[in-house]
């Protein structure tokens, strides 16, 4: 473990936002000098927030050398899904690579939406786990590449057929090639020094290259805290800090928004000027937001085990987060399972206004409108279920248009159907009812 100063300004100055030392007791885990141990596993336990900038980080944290050890054999398999048997003794699961199958699509589709996939080009995918966008890419006419440091780069060519994978560090990256895009989509956050990251992906673009960054919002968790900001998470990026991080790297930011399955932020930058930094988050803001998400987090778990009723749930959330919205998305599927569609119509209304969503695929806004056409169509409102159906397919992932499904089935190692229905999401009753009322305007 070692000491470090804020990555952005380079200020020793911090508050801490949670120190988990009590987790020693609570739990009985070991403590050596400054580390926790959870099954042999080394824990760090304390992020910090930077004074001067806002900068959210561990401190102190492995060592470089314990970091690179820690992902090249513990990191996968200690957040690979485990709820369910892993496939012929695979180190993963359905749920699991269909979460990288839905990732990839979301990325890949993003990527079309905004013009800037063509044939031909050179991409470099960093962190790309099994490999699932570099084979997605590859497959339409791109030179795909990706670079990623645990065993599951060992599966890419197994999945899919492609062999374009650098199983090594990012940073002992060596090749000639000049990149038109790259992409670190929920990787960032796991480098010791994400400015010498973004010096790299510098040097390696070529002039008009660009660079997709997606990262977690610390004002937008999708867990418990004490999930969001794990060991894994060297850094925990604010809308400010990620532009102050870019500033300093080197790069023009383009593009903005939210996505994926966690809802992080996704931005575009090209490589630019070196600039200072120019934005700041205030330490006792973010305090302050960490006690109100806490105490919402804490009223939507207590709601859905039937502790708290709707309406004291909901009293929560107005006093301290109101676009907070899984609460009334779980209500709302409760009253869609007893049959009372209007309350159930009005809430998912009212859940559209907000993008504030836990990790929950079937939170998120093309699931909703699938859940609305739905019941739209089962009673009898054609026009809006027509309406609420051509939403749901805008807005939900083009799933069903990654390549390797057929093959990966015929391995066995991965169903949709099976991921889709686990994951609460509506698509087979969304194709369904598509055929229903194709059929139906035919007829009239």
């Amino acid at each position: 473990m070692e000491d470090v100063v804020c990555e952005i300004c380079g200020s020793a100055e911090y508050g801490v936002l949670l120190d988990k030392l009590w987790l020693c007791e609570k739990y009985n885990w070991k403590k050596e000098g400054r580390i926790l141990f959870s099954d042999g596993i080394p824990v760090n336990y304390r992020n910090v927030c930077c004074k001067q900038c806002g900068l959210v980080y561990i401190n102190p944290r492995m060592t470089d050398e314990e970091t690179i050890k820690f992902y090249e054999s513990q990191y996968r398999e200690i957040y690979t899904a485990k709820d369910e048997t892993k496939i012929d003794n695979l180190p993963f699961t359905n749920v699991h690579l269909g979460l990288e199958i839905y990732n990839a699509v979301v990325r890949y589709d993003f990527l079309k939406r905004l013009g800037y996939l063509k044939k031909g080009i050179n991409t470099l995918d960093i962190g790309s786990s099994f490999g699932a966008l570099p084979a997605y890419l590859k497959e339409r006419g791109c030179n795909a590449y990706g670079v990623e440091l645990s065993q599951f780069a060992d599966y890419t060519n197994e999945l899919f057929g492609v062999d374009t994978i650098f199983r090594v560090p990012f940073e002992d990256l060596k090749t000639d090639i000049k990149f038109d895009m790259v992409t670190i989509c929920d990787a960032l956050e796991h480098f010791s020094h994400p400015k010498n990251v973004l010096l790299k992906i510098r040097d390696l673009l070529k002039d008009d290259g660009i660079v997709l960054i997606e990262v977690p919002d610390i004002f937008k968790p999708h867990k418990p805290l004490f999930g969001f900001l794990s060991n894994a998470h060297l850094y925990t990026f604010s809308p400010n800090s990620i532009k102050n991080l870019l500033n300093i790297g080197g790069f023009e930011f383009l593009h903005f928004e939210y996505g994926g399955y966690c809802m992080n932020m996704r931005v575009v930058a090209r490589k630019g000027k070196f600039r200072e930094i120019e934005f700041r988050d205030d330490f006792n803001s973010i305090a302050d937001f960490f006690l109100r998400y806490d105490k919402v987090y804490s009223a939507m778990e207590n709601y859905n085990r039937n502790i708290l009723s709707f309406e004291s749930a909901m009293k929560v959330v107005k006093e301290t987060i109101s676009e907070y919205n899984p609460i009334k998305f779980i209500e709302a599927f409760r009253a869609y399972e007893k049959g009372d569609f209007a309350r159930a119509k009005e809430l998912l209304m009212e859940c559209l206004q907000s993008d504030f969503n836990e990790e929950d695929l079937n939170f998120q806004k093309g699931n909703i409108y699938g859940l609305l056409a739905i019941i739209c169509f089962n009673t009898g409102d054609m026009v809006y279920a027509r309406f609420f159906l051509k939403q749901a397919f805008e807005l939900l992932p083009k799933l069903y248009e990654f390549p390797y499904l057929e093959g990966l089935a015929n391995k066995g190692v991965f169903n949709i159907k099976e991921f889709v229905m686990r994951r609460g999401l509506y698509y087979e009753e969304l194709f369904k009812m598509k055929r229903i009322l194709k059929n139906y305007e035919k007829k009239t």
